[in-house]
């Protein structure tokens, strides 16, 4: 997933490159300057678009507790070892330069064992290139975009890859609302948001389904009456919008303005900020998610419960993602009883059938993860699961 700001355009995105390539040097210098970090401490990067997005308060506040209770009872053991968890946050601020820039900082000043973050896929690309120089861990919350794992040994992610999340909304489309003719708005700057709307077109043509027209726009673009009456006038009965809430917000608005009384369909960004589920235009949309609250039975429904208590908020996508990562981690260092980078990695690509808040998750060698998927309707300014998806669906 993505969200925020396009790059700069003209002499500044040359800055920007110039700047991202001389923080990807530094990444690989610090491949062989790193020392380790304390014996008696287990140091985990924690990088979070904070500033510009409030809801990603609630996955820090999550975090912290998390490592807050590992602590307290009696920090991480590892055979007849017991080391501090150490989280240390940083905000990237929704700007891929700062993220670069912390992530060095934490891995060659602050010899991390581990980083979790980016959670938007424009983030977390170039930051995975330098964990991987670097031969550090990095587990992604949400970063979905494919490219992500590819061709790397030392970077994951808990969350669906969007060739999941494409797949299953097409076949829902089809198979469960039982309509043929979709159209796609898309920014097409924006890595989630492109590489998504063309990952469902492809999939639901596939599958029989007839995409009708596909609309990009420009990151910032506030009006779009044009690509709406068109796509009103495609005779399309889905409308997919991969996009984040403050484009949705008024997608949603115009398209009905427009004309549009089709179905709204989208992927895991619109459970970013959950105040586009109480819009009226959003009532009977469905989207792709990797965490449903109400799924949660039994122990995780306590601990989900504790943590609203500690955190003082219902845990959201975001969050429940985040400890996930993190409890990826944890389960790994027991897993192979070493804080080691390299060890680490092992650990996490052997994990099988980890119970996280958003499913159980496997990884089976690979940096995807293996897990369920669900999908979730918006009624009466609530989300529900209409359907949970078992991976090999």
């Amino acid at each position: 997933m993505r969200h925020g700001t396009s790059l700069a355009s003209g002499p500044a995105r040359c800055l920007v490159f110039t700047g991202l390539l001389l923080l990807f040097a530094l990444g690989l210098t610090a491949a062989c300057n790193r020392g380790q970090g304390p014996e008696d401490e287990f140091r985990i990067g924690l990088l979070l678009p904070l500033t510009g997005t409030p809801s990603m308060a609630t996955s820090q506040r999550a975090a912290e507790a998390l490592v807050a209770r590992v602590n307290a009872e009696g920090s991480l053991a590892l055979g007849d070892r017991h080391l501090k968890v150490r989280l240390l946050v940083e905000d990237t601020g929704d700007r891929v330069e700062r993220a670069m820039a912390a992530a060095v900082r934490l891995i060659r000043q602050e010899r991390i064992s581990a980083l979790v973050g980016s959670y938007y896929s424009r983030d977390a690309l170039p930051i995975a290139g330098v964990a991987e120089l670097n031969q550090v861990p990095l587990v992604s919350p949400s970063a979905s975009t494919p490219a992500l794992t590819q061709g790397r040994n030392y970077i994951f992610r808990v969350c669906l890859v969007d060739t999941v999340q494409g797949r299953i909304m097409a076949r829902f489309a089809l198979g469960d609302l039982g309509l043929k003719r979709a159209a796609v708005l898309y920014d097409e700057a924006d890595t989630y948001s492109s590489g998504l709307a063309h990952l469902f077109c492809e999939a639901f043509a596939a599958q029989g389904g007839q995409v009708t027209v596909q609309e990009a726009y420009s990151s910032g673009t506030t009006d779009f009456a044009a690509p709406l009456a068109r796509i009103r006038a495609s005779g399309a009965q889905v409308l997919f919008l991969p996009n984040f809430p403050e484009d949705l917000a008024r997608q949603l608005a115009q398209a009905r303005a427009a004309g549009f009384s089709g179905v709204f369909l989208g992927g895991d960004s619109w459970d970013v900020d959950r105040r586009i589920h109480a819009l009226p235009q959003a009532q009977g949309a469905f989207f792709s998610s990797d965490f449903a609250a109400q799924s949660l039975r039994g122990p995780l429904r306590q601990e989900a419960e504790r943590y609203q208590e500690q955190i003082g908020t219902p845990l959201d996508k975001n969050a429940a993602l985040t400890l996930d990562a993190l409890g990826v981690l944890l389960a790994a260092a027991k897993s192979v009883g070493s804080v080691d980078p390299v060890s680490l990695r092992a650990g996490i690509a052997s994990l099988s059938g980890y119970e996280g808040f958003t499913g159980k998750l496997t990884f089976a060698g690979q940096g995807d993860v293996v897990r369920s998927a669900h999908i979730l309707a918006i009624e009466g300014a609530q989300t529900h699961c209409r359907r949970e998806l078992a991976p090999a669906q």
